[in-house]
């Protein structure tokens, strides 16, 4: 930081309140006290007239930085604030002022997020970002605050629009505009320094102008202004509901103080609140009861992604009330303030039709190329290797193959896919156990054909001893295959974006598990087209029945393990019964 901008005496005794982060590959300049404001300066920026008016809503242009007059669009809240282009600059404020303005006025600086975009930290814009970021202290019924930054802006401002020479058109008596003066000529010391040495366009932007916001401070503020002061470290956030904002933070204080500060900063826009106690350890108070749900879905959330969380029967888990509760006592979180903030944001957010229509879709993209990209590869190994052979039939004849690759693609996918949540995809212990209530049901539609099985296993009256351990591997790997593809990631896929079961509650067809179950049947038999047998339609059902009744155990009990128990055992029944 610039030395010396740190001169004034009280500089060192007030709080650090302006940091530099980097976000979407941008660094921007944000505030403690208006986490909502983001300020980024970017070397010679100058967006077309045309481009600023198309600018996402929340977009604020100083000095020169948009290639247009100065304009409010309160409706698509964008706003340039200048006195270049598009306007009489003698009858026009300078930018500082305008910013002055627009707070003073009622400008919503809470209400959503905002990105102040500058290209350069001459003093007239580095005074519009101190009115913005400090609105609060600006707008605060006592108006000393007010006081002190107003002659500031006035007369920089009346400097900037019309020129040393017109001080007096400020109004204020001849010793203040003096004192003012002064204060302002040591605000710019270091600009007219870096400009007659020609280092203006070398420096940090974003470094220099933090410095100098806090040099204003020390003009503005002391030390009692921040007297007893919470300090609050906000780590992620995420909007929810109605553009209610969910704020993970960390504070030495409790949750009712930290709730009463960010009150203070986002307003009524503040929904819920996640407060850091340990590393890993986390209380949740929804202070918004307005918003489309409650902490109850937020847990369900937070439990289907935490992988240190237990299962839906464990005690060590996301829970309390609907308005507050806490991270697992027992093993505390394995998430991180980003994933908890993403979490909280999808568990008020209601997903739309095209979002489902889009998850459905993806699922069958992935199960087509987990499914053909091994038959694909057979066929071609059999057109290089085996050419007399025919084609159709070399799933069959390289089965073992065929299982190889599938379990590759299907594991690989599931294991790429379900790395930020592997619960979601059914990577843990079993759940409760109404999931016995399907095993019948799974065994029947299994001896009807519905389960995967290798077929030399049962090809006659062989004995146990009589087969190599090759074919138990295949027989044991090539349902674990179809379980890992169906009701893995075809299922997890579904279920963020529809509802599902619970063990031990209603029960219910959902559309995660009819349209797994659907897939399942239909690429349990595109390996056998154009073939048809009198015993397809008996199959048919089987493999239905079966695809249902792992689906709903894979559900009732968010694990992959009982449907692949269900798998192995009616193919273990089955054997037996042909041996």
């Amino acid at each position: 930081m610039d030395a010396s901008l740190q001169s004034h005496p009280v500089y060192t005794e007030l709080p650090n309140r302006y940091t530099i982060r980097e976000r979407d590959g941008k660094r921007e300049l944000i505030c403690s006290e208006s986490p909502s404001i983001a300020v980024r300066i970017e070397r010679s920026l100058s967006i077309s007239a045309q481009a600023v008016r198309k600018s996402p809503a929340g977009s604020i242009y100083l000095d020169g930085a948009a290639q247009d007059g100065p304009f409010l669009d309160v409706e698509r809240h964008v706003y340039n604030l200048d006195h270049h282009q598009g306007c009489v600059r003698s009858f026009t404020l300078a930018t500082c002022e305008q910013a002055m303005v627009v707070v003073r006025k009622g400008l919503d600086l809470q209400g959503r997020d905002w990105v102040v975009y500058a290209n350069e930290p001459d003093l007239d814009t580095v005074l519009a970002i101190w009115v913005l970021l400090n609105h609060i202290h600006v707008n605060d019924e006592d108006a000393e605050i007010r006081s002190r930054i107003m002659p500031l802006v006035r007369l920089q401002g009346t400097i900037d629009a019309h020129g040393l020479e017109m001080q007096e058109l400020c109004g204020f008596p001849p010793e203040f505009r003096e004192k003012i003066y002064a204060e302002i000529e040591q605000l710019r010391a270091r600009e007219v320094e870096y400009k007659k040495e020609g280092k203006w366009q070398e420096i940090e932007f974003l470094e220099y102008t933090a410095g100098l916001l806090r040099a204003v401070d020390a003009l503005v503020y002391s030390s009692q202004h921040f007297e007893g002061a919470l300090e609050v470290e906000e780590l992620a956030r995420a909007e929810i509901g109605d553009r209610s904002l969910a704020i993970v933070c960390r504070s030495e204080t409790g949750i009712y103080e930290v709730e009463h500060h960010l009150r203070r900063l986002h307003g009524k826009r503040l929904g819920l609140i996640i407060l850091q106690k340990s590393p890993q350890s986390y209380t949740l108070r929804q202070v918004d009861p307005f918003l489309p749900g409650n902490l109850e879905g937020v847990y369900e959330q937070l439990n289907l992604v935490d992988s240190a969380a237990g299962t839906r029967r464990s005690g060590n888990r996301w829970g309390g009330s609907t308005e507050i509760g806490g991270s697992p006592r027992a093993t505390d979180t394995g998430l991180t303030a980003q994933q908890i903030a993403a979490a909280c944001a999808a568990a008020y957010r209601k997903p739309t039709p095209v979002k489902r229509a889009g998850s459905i879709l993806m699922s069958v993209l992935e199960c087509a190329a987990v499914m053909l990209g091994p038959m694909i590869a057979l066929y071609l190994l059999g057109l290089w290797i085996e050419p007399e052979f025919p084609p159709a039939n070399e799933i069959f004849h390289r089965i073992g193959t065929f299982t190889t690759l599938l379990c590759l693609m299907g594991g690989a996918l599931l294991l790429v896919t379900s790395r930020k949540a592997p619960k979601l995809y059914g990577l843990c212990a079993p759940a409760g156990w109404d999931w016995l209530y399907l095993l019948p049901l799974g065994l029947f539609g299994g001896l009807l054909g519905g389960a995967w099985g290798y077929a030399a296993l049962f090809a006659g009256k062989i004995s146990l001893l009589e087969h190599s351990w090759k074919e138990f591997v295949i027989a044991l790997a090539f349902p674990a295959a179809g379980e890992v593809l169906y009701r893995g990631l075809v299922h997890g896929a579904l279920a963020q974006n529809f509802r599902i079961q619970k063990s031990g509650e209603e029960w219910f067809l959902s559309w995660p598990v009819s349209i797994s179950t659907l897939l399942y049947v239909l690429w349990s038999f595109v390996p056998m087209l154009p073939f048809y047998s009198t015993t397809l339609p008996l199959k048919l059902a089987g493999t239905l029945l079966f695809g249902l009744a792992a689906a709903l155990a894979r559900e009732r009990s968010e694990s992959l393990v009982p449907p692949l128990i269900m798998h192995w055992f009616a193919l273990v029944v089955l054997f037996l019964l042909w041996s």
